[in-house]
């Protein structure tokens, strides 16, 4: 017996077992592998660009190196324990690593189409009603910011989902961070018991929790999928990724688990990833790669005073909420950071978020909409992903959500 779950995305619902199924049987691949955990750990493929290329030498100069994960290290106790699923460590090539070779080219993509407008007409020339969207006013400059806040979201992804990968796999399950095959007590520790070590950046040391999805209601902030059924992405971590404040402590199944636990520092991971950010928005704008300044130093420290705003997660607020309100508070004294309008960051969606532009009831948009132009960005982000993929044989989408239709006609993987 298999439960459902449903999934809008691209102008269609989708509906996949939310039960264990291997790589190659999940409808959703193309989805989360390119919106969410970009594949990234593997050697960089023949030409592929520097990152002092796609920075320049001050910017590459601040970020970590670029590191790949051994994902072999827990075969020795899945055979042991697990054995139907060995298989899935020949997926870890698609494990989600920041700067990795896609994440690179994806960058300089997405400043050649925030600069350059012959490309954006181009893409735009290939989507349904594209000739008719191309005579609309401030179409290009709409469409320019829609499609770079895609791949930034993207961008962020890559150092927020380190580590994860965006299919139902067990490379996403973790052992509990006390667990060790040689002295393990089921009777005092439980079969089921997966927990992680956290440190919330407040004056507490750190922390055990086992999360759970019934914190759903109670502590949103430790809910989670653990001892269930969803291998997808950092379902069983919960929110733990993406809480720039928080360090925590696990042992992914990739690795050995009579090892040390990976500790992740999502401290120093988001402000990696601002700086990368930063690079790319300074780029996109025009103003060309960033050089050290006092300016430079100055938003560095604000944007560090943000990600470390400690959080305590079993307190009241929401992770995101403090988050949200510590960005806020840092920079609300620049007025090219003010927003001009404020997102309600626990109600999914806020009303301010979702995107005028659909007729009625139908899946029908208006043609020159801010949602058209969304799913237009998203089907020419999508693809070009595929393309790389496909291109470096790294992996090939083939699962049923990959190969439905899109705005974009296919004669776009010609701009790749």
């Amino acid at each position: 017996m298999h439960s459902y779950k449903t999934k809008t995305y691209r102008g269609y619902v989708y509906v996949f077992p939310s039960s264990r199924s291997y790589p190659y049987q999940s409808p959703q691949d193309g989805l989360w592998c390119s919106f969410h955990f970009p594949p990234g750990n593997y050697p960089d493929p023949a030409g592929s660009p520097t990152r002092e290329a796609v920075h320049g030498a001050f910017i590459a100069g601040q970020l970590p190196a670029f590191t790949r994960r051994d994902t072999n290290g827990g075969k020795a106790i899945l055979t042991k324990y697990n054995a139907g699923s060995l298989g899935d460590l020949s997926y870890g090539n698609l494990l989600t690593r920041p700067q990795s070779a896609l994440s690179r080219s994806l960058i300089l993509d997405a400043i050649k189409c925030a600069t350059d407008e012959t490309r954006l007409k181009a893409i735009l020339a290939q989507a349904s009603g594209g000739t008719e969207l191309l005579t609309k006013p401030d179409v290009l400059q709409r469409f320019k910011l829609i499609l770079l806040g895609v791949r930034a979201h993207v961008i962020a992804d890559t150092w927020a989902h380190q580590d994860f990968c965006g299919l139902h796999n067990i490379l996403n399950t973790y052992w509990d961070v006390n667990y060790d095959p040689k002295s393990w007590d089921p009777s005092k520790m439980g079969y089921g018991r997966q927990s992680v070590d956290y440190n919330d950046g407040t004056a507490a040391p750190w922390k055990n929790k086992t999360l759970s999805v019934s914190y759903k209601l109670t502590q949103p902030n430790f809910e989670a999928t653990p001892n269930g059924t969803s291998y997808l992405g950092h379902g069983w971590m919960g929110h733990f990724p993406d809480f720039g404040f928080l360090r925590f402590r696990y042992k992914p199944c990739w690795a050995d688990p009579q090892g040390a636990p990976v500790e992740r520092n999502n401290p120093a991971e988001y402000k990696a990833a601002w700086l990368e950010l930063l690079s790319l928005f300074s780029q996109a704008s025009g103003a060309g790669q960033l050089k050290a300044s006092a300016q430079f130093q100055t938003d560095v420290g604000k944007a560090l005073m943000a990600i470390q705003t400690p959080c305590n997660l079993e307190g009241a607020d929401s992770g995101r909420k403090v988050a949200a309100f510590a960005w806020l508070q840092a920079f609300k004294n620049d007025p090219d950071c003010s927003p001009a309008t404020l997102i309600n960051v626990v109600q999914e969606p806020d009303p301010g978020t979702v995107m005028a532009g659909r007729v009625g009831t139908t899946n029908n948009v208006q043609l020159d909409s801010d949602l058209y132009l969304f799913q237009i960005a998203a089907d020419y982000h999508f693809r070009w992903v595929q393309a790389y993929l496909s291109k470096a044989r790294l992996y090939t989408f083939s699962a049923s959500w990959s190969q439905q239709p899109g705005p974009l006609s296919p004669a776009v993987d010609k701009l790749f």
